[in-house]
Parts: C-alpha cells; structure tokens; sequence
C-alpha cells in the first residue's frame, strides 16, 4: 500500500513537472513574460482571498448562506485555494528561472468578505476573471512551451468555476459551450480594486466599471452603472458579450436592458458609439471603450444539483433560520449509515477479492 501511494503521488506531480521543467530551460520573450508576471498577481490574488475566506468564515456562517452542510463549502473552497498556492508557485518560479523578479502584490478583500453570499458571488467573478485571462493572453504566448504550461493552468481554472457556479445555488454548472477572452488591460481594471500598495505589471488598466444594480439580474433587467468617465447616459452605449457571440449586443445605455434568453456570464462594456464591440482581444477597439469591462452573472437556467448543494442564500425558502451546520470534519473510517445532515445514507465500500485461478477457470 505504502508503495501504491507513492506512485499515485508521482502520478499527481507529473503534470507540473512536465510543465515546469521545459520552461526551466527556455529564454522568455517579453510578451511571455508580461503574461507570466500578470498571470503570477492574479494567483496571488486568489490565493490570498480563498486563504482569508477560508480563516474568517465558520460552519455556521456557511450554513446560514444555505448551503446543504458546511463541508461542502469548506471542502470545494479549500481543494480551489491549495490549487492557486500551486499556481502562485510555478509561474513565480519559471519567472526567477528566466532572469525575472516575480512580483510580490498585496490586496485588500474586506468588500467581498463581508458574509458568505458575497465572499461567494464575488469567487465566481474572480475565477471566470482567471479563465478570461489567461484565454484572452493565450495569442500573446509566442512559444509553445509556455503556452501549454499556460493552458494547463487554464484548465484547472475552468473546472473551478463550474464548482462555484454550483455552489451558487442559481446558476448553471456550464452555462455556454464558450467563455470569452479579456486582454490583461481589461482583466487590470477588474481585479485591480483588490490591488493595495505597488504592484505595476507595466500596463494600464482600462477605466473600471461598476454595474450598480442591487439583488438578482435576469433578462430584461435593466442595467445601471457608474465609471468615472460615464456621466448621464447620453451618447453612450452599452455592449454585452456573452460566450460563443461574435460580437457584442449593442444598445444605447439608457436602454441597456439584458437581453431574453441570456445565461450565465456576461461582460457588460460602454463606448462612446454604436458600433459593436467584436468578441476577439486581438481585434477589440479600444479608442472608442469609455468603460470595462464589468463581470455579471445572469442565473436564467437553475439547475437541481446547485439547488441541492445550496437551497437558498437565506438557508431555507421560507427566511426561517437554518439548522445547525454539521462540523468540517470528515466521517469516521468505514463509517456506514445517515450522514449527520440526514440527507445521504452512507452504504461504506467493499473491496472485492480477485477469483482465485480455479474460480475463474
């Protein structure tokens, strides 16, 4: 068993082995490594937000978010930090090894960690920003070396935000067969909010825009924001990009209703014309970008298995408080029967003996 267990745990390093060590031996371009040292603050970031997350909120406080047991919780938001931690890692130490300083950033979170339903609904934003940014910077890898290091961290990324889109409760697991891509600019105004002290990846970001509505967005909301360059709604536009569209929807921005029909992410810009905004980082104008992109979430498609992993933000339908939270801890070793949430019948794992020669004869 104890070498079964060694091979299993070689098996689980070999991927980032095999990532880091052509990376080890390469000389990077300057586009490679503005795209490592960007991706390498975003890691921080969230790596730094799941670890406060994870310290600050107690069972309790998972439970009265509406989710089902606080393991749950605990155990997905857990498994996403200890994955950014390996993230963080790698793409600072292909950037030493390739002559540059990674950089060391510092954030402040205390907006999005105000209680769990926010703490949640702000994860989701900053993962589907993960995915946009390393999707949006894949044209900028000009080694293949490098981008599969890239893509393999890309992977993980998305497999995060399909948990989170379940632990919301509202949304759908894979809401579009597509995400969209959002150049580093773009992805710098998102994330930049969080960003206290020095920390210049040498871009700058676009203006930031905020999407003021308060509760639930669904089709046919319409859509009120703030930016610094936006005052009033003439002469303004809003676009809305959603995964799989060639091109944004575009709307006067008093009319910036979200369209029928629409589900799961959205990116929500404003410009100064009519024109769309095209879904491609490389060929998106710029000169005519006011504000964005902001990040929104359209849950029109609730599925069964985020309602069962999350029955409500409030803890039950009715606003009645919720039961107590089973600890965070894992079952007793061969443990059989009802789980302590009453929900599961545990029936325990048998292990099959091999027939014997005559047996099987």
């Amino acid at each position: 068993m104890r070498y079964a267990s060694s091979i299993l745990a070689a098996l689980a390093c070999a991927p980032l082995l095999a990532s880091a060590l052509p990376v080890k031996s390469r000389a990077a371009s300057a586009n490679v490594a503005l795209v490592f040292q960007f991706a390498n603050v975003l890691e921080q970031l969230e790596n730094q937000f799941y670890q406060q997350a994870l310290a600050k909120f107690q069972d309790s406080d998972f439970q009265a978010a509406g989710f089902s047991s606080s393991l749950i919780a605990t155990q997905v938001f857990g498994a996403i930090q200890s994955d950014e931690a390996a993230h963080q890692n790698f793409i600072q130490e292909s950037l030493s090894d390739n002559g540059a300083t990674p950089l060391t950033c510092s954030f402040n979170f205390d907006s999005a960690l105000t209680d769990v339903p926010t703490m949640a609904a702000t994860s989701r934003v900053v993962e589907y920003v993960g995915v946009s940014a390393f999707l949006g910077g894949a044209n900028l890898l000009d080694d293949p070396v490098f981008l599969d290091a890239a893509a393999s961290i890309l992977t993980v990324e998305a497999r995060h935000q399909t948990l989170l889109n379940i632990l919301s409760g509202t949304g759908s697991a894979i809401p579009s067969a597509f995400d969209v891509g959002l150049t580093p600019q773009e992805v710098l105004s998102i994330a930049g909010g969080f960003i206290t002290g020095p920390c210049d990846v040498g871009i700058t970001a676009t203006n930031t825009l905020t999407v003021t509505n308060t509760g639930a967005i669904a089709p046919g909301t319409l859509l009120t924001v703030s930016g610094n360059n936006i005052t009033g709604t003439d002469n303004l536009f809003c676009n809305m990009i959603v995964g799989g569209a060639t091109s944004a929807i575009n709307m006067p921005l008093a009319q910036c209703n979200v369209p029928a029909g629409t589900n799961g992410p959205v990116g929500v810009w404003i410009t100064s014309d009519s024109t769309p905004l095209p879904n491609d980082v490389i060929a998106r104008a710029t000169a005519q970008t006011v504000a964005g992109p902001a990040i929104i979430f359209v849950d029109n498609q609730p599925e069964a298995l985020g309602q069962m992993v999350r029955g409500s933000a409030t803890g039950t339908s009715n606003g009645a408080a919720a039961p107590a939270a089973p600890a965070s801890t894992p079952l007793p070793a061969n443990f059989q029967g009802l789980s302590p949430d009453g929900k599961v019948t545990v029936n325990g794992i048998t292990m099959v003996p091999k027939p014997s020669a005559s047996a099987s004869a």
